[in-house]
């Protein structure tokens, strides 16, 4: 029972109740519907990119980005090049 992203919409499900899967390059990618499978089976270079058949980490399924969340100085700033105060 792993979170994994549908390659195609990008929606995070249950690999155990994923409504399909596909195969490709020895990868299996699992699916939230039908439509979605019929979409990566018409072209899965192009979904398979996205490297979404391995299951994701608890909660999203990918690493925050530095700066973005966390605790601590600069946490949830977006970058250092903005002014640190506002000019009056």
């Amino acid at each position: 029972m792993a979170q994994v992203k549908d390659p195609v919409c990008g929606m995070m499900i249950d690999s155990d109740k994923a409504a399909a899967k596909s195969s490709y390059q020895e990868q299996t990618y699992y699916f939230c519907a039908e439509s979605c499978k019929r979409t990566f089976d018409a072209n899965p270079g192009k979904y398979a990119q996205a490297g979404a058949a391995a299951p994701a980490a608890a909660g999203t399924g990918k690493a925050p980005s530095p700066g973005m969340g966390g605790k601590g100085p600069g946490a949830g700033k977006r970058s250092g090049m903005g002014p640190s105060k506002p000019k009056m």
